[in-house]
Protein backbone atom coordinates (compact mmCIF):
# COMPACT_ATOMS: atom_id res chain seq x y z
CA UNK A 1 0.00 0.00 0.00
CA UNK A 2 1.22 3.32 -1.13
CA UNK A 3 1.74 6.09 1.80
CA UNK A 4 2.43 9.88 1.87
CA UNK A 5 4.41 11.04 4.18
CA UNK A 6 4.08 14.99 4.26
CA UNK A 7 0.59 15.68 4.01
CA UNK A 8 -2.48 18.52 5.46
CA UNK A 9 -6.07 17.74 6.29
CA UNK A 10 -8.64 20.35 5.37
CA UNK A 11 -11.64 20.60 7.29
CA UNK A 12 -14.29 23.15 5.90
CA UNK A 13 -17.61 23.54 8.40
CA UNK A 14 -20.18 25.14 6.01
CA UNK A 15 -24.29 25.77 6.56
CA UNK A 16 -26.55 22.67 5.43
CA UNK A 17 -26.62 22.36 2.11
CA UNK A 18 -23.28 23.88 0.45
CA UNK A 19 -20.89 20.75 0.73
CA UNK A 20 -21.70 18.14 -1.74
CA UNK A 21 -21.36 21.10 -4.61
CA UNK A 22 -18.06 22.20 -3.55
CA UNK A 23 -17.26 18.34 -2.82
CA UNK A 24 -18.38 18.29 -6.73
CA UNK A 25 -16.05 21.29 -7.65
CA UNK A 26 -13.59 20.35 -6.43
CA UNK A 27 -13.53 16.58 -7.99
CA UNK A 28 -14.58 18.15 -11.82
CA UNK A 29 -11.94 21.28 -11.11
CA UNK A 30 -9.23 19.93 -9.68
CA UNK A 31 -9.22 16.40 -10.08
CA UNK A 32 -8.38 15.72 -6.29
CA UNK A 33 -10.73 12.56 -5.23
CA UNK A 34 -9.42 12.38 -1.27
CA UNK A 35 -12.79 14.54 -0.73
CA UNK A 36 -15.48 13.22 1.74
CA UNK A 37 -18.34 14.92 3.60
CA UNK A 38 -20.69 14.45 6.70
CA UNK A 39 -23.05 16.40 8.62
CA UNK A 40 -23.17 17.14 12.33
CA UNK A 41 -25.48 19.14 14.99
CA UNK A 42 -24.95 21.51 17.77
CA UNK A 43 -25.86 24.85 19.05
CA UNK A 44 -24.25 27.66 19.77
CA UNK A 45 -23.30 30.06 22.37
CA UNK A 46 -25.53 32.95 20.70
CA UNK A 47 -28.28 30.75 19.69
CA UNK A 48 -29.84 30.23 23.54
CA UNK A 49 -33.56 31.49 23.95
CA UNK A 50 -34.40 34.39 26.39
CA UNK A 51 -35.01 31.84 28.66
CA UNK A 52 -31.59 30.52 28.86
CA UNK A 53 -32.11 27.24 27.39
CA UNK A 54 -30.15 25.33 24.57
CA UNK A 55 -31.11 26.70 21.70
CA UNK A 56 -32.35 25.85 18.61
CA UNK A 57 -30.00 23.29 16.93
CA UNK A 58 -28.17 23.63 13.58
CA UNK A 59 -27.38 21.62 11.14
CA UNK A 60 -23.83 21.48 9.65
CA UNK A 61 -21.70 19.91 6.96
CA UNK A 62 -18.44 18.96 6.95
CA UNK A 63 -16.21 18.20 4.54
CA UNK A 64 -12.55 17.08 4.79
CA UNK A 65 -10.12 16.82 1.90
CA UNK A 66 -6.53 15.07 2.35
CA UNK A 67 -3.82 16.48 0.21
CA UNK A 68 0.13 16.70 -0.45
CA UNK A 69 1.63 19.23 1.54
CA UNK A 70 3.01 20.81 -1.62
CA UNK A 71 -0.33 21.33 -3.16
CA UNK A 72 -2.44 22.46 0.69
CA UNK A 73 -2.31 26.53 0.38
CA UNK A 74 -3.03 26.01 -3.24
CA UNK A 75 -6.17 24.28 -2.23
CA UNK A 76 -7.12 26.04 0.69
CA UNK A 77 -7.53 29.11 -0.93
CA UNK A 78 -9.33 27.91 -3.93
CA UNK A 79 -12.20 26.47 -1.19
CA UNK A 80 -11.68 30.03 0.60
CA UNK A 81 -12.93 31.42 -1.99
CA UNK A 82 -15.14 28.97 -3.58
CA UNK A 83 -17.09 28.01 -0.49
CA UNK A 84 -17.57 31.65 -0.25
CA UNK A 85 -16.41 31.30 3.55
CA UNK A 86 -15.20 34.85 3.92
CA UNK A 87 -19.28 35.93 3.41
CA UNK A 88 -21.60 36.14 6.89
CA UNK A 89 -21.98 32.66 8.15
CA UNK A 90 -20.06 31.42 5.65
CA UNK A 91 -17.98 28.97 7.57
CA UNK A 92 -14.63 27.85 8.99
CA UNK A 93 -12.01 26.92 7.40
CA UNK A 94 -8.92 25.28 8.73
CA UNK A 95 -5.60 23.03 7.94
CA UNK A 96 -3.62 20.72 9.49
CA UNK A 97 -0.71 18.75 9.43
CA UNK A 98 -0.65 14.28 8.89
CA UNK A 99 2.44 12.68 9.22
CA UNK A 100 1.32 10.17 7.51
CA UNK A 101 -1.53 9.07 5.10
CA UNK A 102 -2.34 5.80 3.15
CA UNK A 103 -3.35 6.18 -0.55
CA UNK A 104 -6.12 3.97 -1.44
CA UNK A 105 -6.08 2.74 -4.86
CA UNK A 106 -9.30 0.68 -6.87
CA UNK A 107 -7.35 -1.97 -8.74
CA UNK A 108 -7.36 -2.23 -12.13
CA UNK A 109 -9.21 -4.79 -13.70
CA UNK A 110 -8.81 -6.29 -16.90
CA UNK A 111 -12.84 -6.45 -18.04
CA UNK A 112 -12.99 -2.79 -17.36
CA UNK A 113 -10.16 -1.87 -20.14
CA UNK A 114 -12.70 -2.87 -23.08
Amino acid sequence: MDSLTDAKLITCILPKGRAISLQQAIIDERGITSVNFHRGRGTGRSSRGKSGGIGSQQEKEVLEVTVAADDADDLFEYIYFKAEIGERHGGILFMQRLPKVSIMKLPDLPWEED
